[in-house]
This record gives C-alpha cells, structure tokens and sequence, in this order.
C-alpha cells in the first residue's frame, strides 16, 4: 500500500455562536497525498482527529467521510464530527496549548493512518472568550462596595450582615443559669450489665457481647478471650495469657519493676520463666534471669550502691550465677562475681557455695599495685566472706614485675605405670629461700677439675649465694675440696695432694638473681574481698523480697 501524505492548510475558521450557545467550531483544510506526492482527487476518504492538551492526551475525538476536490483539497468542521468522544463545548481553552492530530483512512474506512500532529493556535481563544462574554460586568468602578460584615449582638440576639436584613437567635437561648459547667456530663461503666451510663439522665448503652470478654474488679479490668487466652490491667500488673501456662507479665513493688514471660512444658511439668528485673533500693541494680519453679538456672546483675560509714564508697558488682534452694536457703552453685569497692577490685567464683577469688588493688594514682589470686577449699563455706581463709595465692608486684606463688603444697603428678588407674605425685621441695640448683657427674684428672656451668643456669642464680656438694665415686679417694667459685663454675681438688683419676657427683645451690631479699617472716599480703555489713544486710532483704 503506498504511504499517504497530508498536507495542512493553515487555514482555520472560526464558528462561533453566542447567542445561541452552541459548541465551537472551527474549520479544517487539508491536501491528502499519497507516496509519490500525488494528489488524491476525487477520492472519498475518512478522517479521525483529536484534541490533545498539552501533555498529549486526548480531551476530543471524531471521525469524517468527506470526497476530496478535483485537486485533492478536502475541508471539515472541527467539533461537528460523528462518533464523537467528549465535547468540546467543555474543553478549557486558556489551561495551555493545544494539538489537532489527523488520521486518515485513504479508502474511506477507519483504517486510520496517523499523518501528524498540528498545534491549534490563535482560533480557539476566540471559543475560550465566550465564557467571559457571557457573564455579567460590575457597573461601578469599586472594588470593595460588594463586601459585607457578618456581626451578631449578644445582647439581641441578631444576627445580622451589613446593607441587609439580621436574623434573631434569641429564641434559641434555652440556659437559664449562669453556671457554664452544670451541663457537662460523665461517662462511666456499668459492669454489672457492662453498659455505658451518660450522667444527668443521659441514658445508658449495653455493649452487646461485652458482658462475656471484658469485666472489671476493683482496679483491674480483664478481656477474656477464652479460658486460656486473655489479658489482665490493673495499676501493678499488666498480664498477657496466650495459652494453658503460657504467659508475659509487667509487674511492679515499692522498689522493683519486672518484666517476665513464663511457661510450663510439658516434659518438665515445672515453671520456666524469663526475665528482667530493676530494684532501686536500698541497691539499685538491674539483672537478666532464667529460672525453674524457685531455683535460678542463670542470673546475670549489675549492683551499684553507695556505703556509708567510715569505710563508705561506691560498690559496683557484676554478677552471673546459677543457685538452687537447699531446703528454704538460696546456695549459689556456679557464679562469678566482678566487684571494685574502695580501690580494690575482685573476681570470685563459686562451686556450691565454696568460693575463690582473684583480686586487684589500683591504687589512687591508677597504677596497679598487685594482683592477687586466692582459692580457698575451705574459707567460704557459710557463704561469708568473712570467713575467708588464705589456703594458696598468687601475686604480682608491678613496681619489681616479680610474681610470688604459695599454695599448702605443690605437687607434679604422672600416670603410675605399674598400675592403671594410678597416679604418682611428686611434692616440691620447701626452703627459706627463692632458690635455683643445677647437678651433674664431672671426672678428675690427676686430681684437678672445672665444672662449668649451663649457661641458663648463669643468668639464673646470684653466684655469691652458690653452695657446692661433691660425692667422690671412688673407694679410693682421698677426698674433694671446692677451691674456686665463680660466675661460669667451680673448681676443685683431692685433698692430700692426690692424683686421682675418677668421677664425682656434684650438685650447686644458689638464691636466684633478684630475690636475695625474700622474706620468711611478713604481714599477710591476702587483700581482704569487699565486706561490708551494710551490703551484705542489703544483699539479703533483696534476694529475699
């Protein structure tokens, strides 16, 4: 099919009629072309055009069947189509510019072929006129002569507009008083039917349904949802059931706030609960737990607290522990517990009650003194740390960076061959002083040797303080004498003058370099942990309330 070729005539011609308030119009020409730039005479052909506002979206559509002239030219009425899709008499002519889109059928059918898009100029305004043509004009030049006041009178009762008439609304004060609250009424809740109840005589409304979910006792107001399945307000509780033994409870004392989601599992036919709680005094302190029935599983809290007294400061306690009840008394079966109370900061672990620690004191320039470390099998008992009883320790002196261990007694242990299930254990040997010792087998040659030391053993020993045993391996030896110390060894001799030619055992002790002062005699280095009866009197009202 040859391609079709439009040409447009700016020729539009306006139609407009006021009086008779029509539709406008204008008038459309055109020169319809086919591919070769023919014109199509004489030749009936069909047209579809469009209006497009300015973001190309038809607001007008119609169709024509119009025979083109002797020269191809063809001329229509816009907006006097058929098939027409909108009006436009409604079209706003001044919201912005236009389009004409043209589509042409050259058979004369509607198989439309889009030949272009024209803008619509200066005709329609023309058409955008007769809007404002038609309405009346304001005779006066004044722009204020047709506002009017609105005023009422109290005294009156007139409501009134200026330059017209007023309305009397006294007729419409019905307060015989002068009280401006005796008609404010009350709403409340009638929970023996759960009505609603307007004071005054206002009447009441029964909530359908309401009697069987909600009800009210004293200050708690409770939303039954079913026999296991509810909810529960009140000015200390807030409680949300979600199934048989299923559910989270707010709850708040005097002193303490909880939040808690409890269960009971089947399998273990006892309460799980887990939680979080706030006291604020006499300690004021927060902590996580998880427990069964009364016994804790694992509790994590943070004390802080103020001491009074001479020995008064601030306390602040980090505990995770797990207890259980011996009878009616909480014994704390796994814990550790990181306190700092008057410069003194400690760790302590709990196996069934029986305590350990590991201690540090800071001191008021912020260096660390010494750290001390203490396990007691006996001390702690009662669960007093009064009772606290040195039985080994560790220390470290920052100020010479020497440490010092001291237990009842050290031991080393290997497996005992001859028996399985056995062990052997070896105890160390005990003395006044911080001692080192190396021991060996050297030979005399013609009666005369050097012993050389390893070399650890120089750095390890202070050689003054060295003492030097010799045990000949020989029947026949006159006997050995040391005649020179020093630094790398020591030498020695047979007496008598011999020349013998055996071996000999030898063994050095020496004090080690750096702990020639070690003292036997000395004041108890244990640092005392944190006891205060004030916070052991308070420890006890909490954990019991």
């Amino acid at each position: 099919m040859n391609k079709i070729l439009l040409t447009l005539f700016a020729s539009m011609i306006v139609m407009l009629t006021i009086q008779a308030q029509v539709a406008p119009s204008f008038k459309y020409q055109g020169v319809a072309r086919n591919a070769s730039n023919a014109p199509l005479v004489n030749q009936n052909i069909g047209l579809q055009l469009s209006i497009l506002n300015a973001a190309g979206t038809p607001v007008y559509v119609e169709r024509h069947a119009v025979t083109t002239s002797a020269l191809g030219i063809f001329s229509v009425n816009v907006c006097n189509g058929s098939n027409a899709t909108g009006s436009c008499a409604t079209i706003d002519w001044g919201a912005g510019q236009f389009n004409l889109k043209v589509e042409m059928d050259p058979a004369g059918g509607t198989a439309f072929v889009n030949m272009g898009n024209s803008p619509i100029l200066m005709a329609p305004i023309a058409a955008y006129a007769l809007k404002s043509g038609g309405s009346s004009g304001d005779n006066d030049g004044s722009p204020t002569n047709e506002l009017q006041d609105l005023t009422f009178t109290e005294a009156t009762g007139l409501l009134g507009i200026s330059q017209r008439n007023s309305v009397n609304l006294s007729g419409l004060k019905n307060d015989a008083d002068a009280d401006p609250a005796n008609e404010i009424q009350t709403i409340s809740l009638d929970t023996s039917d759960n009505s609603l109840i307007l004071s005054k005589n206002g009447g009441r409304v029964v909530i359908p349904g309401a009697a069987a979910i909600w009800t009210k006792s004293g200050d708690s107001i409770s939303y039954k949802h079913s026999n296991t399945v509810g909810l529960v307000f009140s000015p200390s509780k807030n409680e949300t059931r979600f199934g048989q033994e299923v559910w989270s409870r707010k709850f708040a004392t005097t002193n303490k706030w909880y939040d808690e989601f409890r269960t009971k599992p089947a399998n273990l036919g006892k309460e799980v609960a887990f939680g979080a709680e706030i006291v604020e005094y006499p300690i004021t302190f927060n902590r996580f737990y998880l427990r069964v029935n009364a016994d804790t599983f694992w509790k994590a809290h943070t004390y802080n607290y103020t001491l009074g007294g001479t020995s008064g400061g601030a306390l602040t306690q980090t505990e995770h522990f797990s207890q259980f009840l011996n009878g009616t008394t909480p014994v704390k079966a796994l814990s550790n517990r990181m306190e700092s109370y008057a410069g003194v900061g400690s760790s302590i672990t709990y196996f069934g009650g029986v305590a350990g620690t590991l201690s540090g004191h800071a001191g008021l320039n912020g260096a660390l003194h010494s750290i001390t470390a203490h396990v007691s099998a006996t001390g702690h008992s009662s669960g007093n740390p009064s009772n606290f009883s040195l039985n080994s320790g560790f220390w470290l002196n920052r100020s010479t960076n020497q440490s010092t261990v001291t237990a009842d007694i050290k031991n080393f242990h290997i497996p005992y061959p001859k028996q399985a299930g056995k062990e052997l254990w070896y105890a160390c040997i005990e003395g006044p002083e911080a001692g080192a010792y190396e021991r060996g087998t050297a030979t005399l040659v013609n009666g005369e040797a050097f012993v050389p030391f390893t070399e650890h053993f120089e750095y390890v020993i202070n050689p003054e303080t060295a003492t030097v045993s010799i045990t000949p391996l020989s029947a026949d030896s006159e006997g050995i004498a040391v005649i020179e110390k020093t630094a790398k060894g020591f030498r020695v001799k047979e007496l008598r003058k011999g020349t013998g030619n055996y071996k000999f055992d030898w063994e050095v002790k020496a004090v080690r370099k750096g702990y020639e002062n070690y003292e036997v005699i000395r004041d108890p280095m244990i640092i005392t942990p944190v006891n205060n009866d004030m916070l052991q009197d308070a420890l006890q009202k909490v954990e019991k309330n």
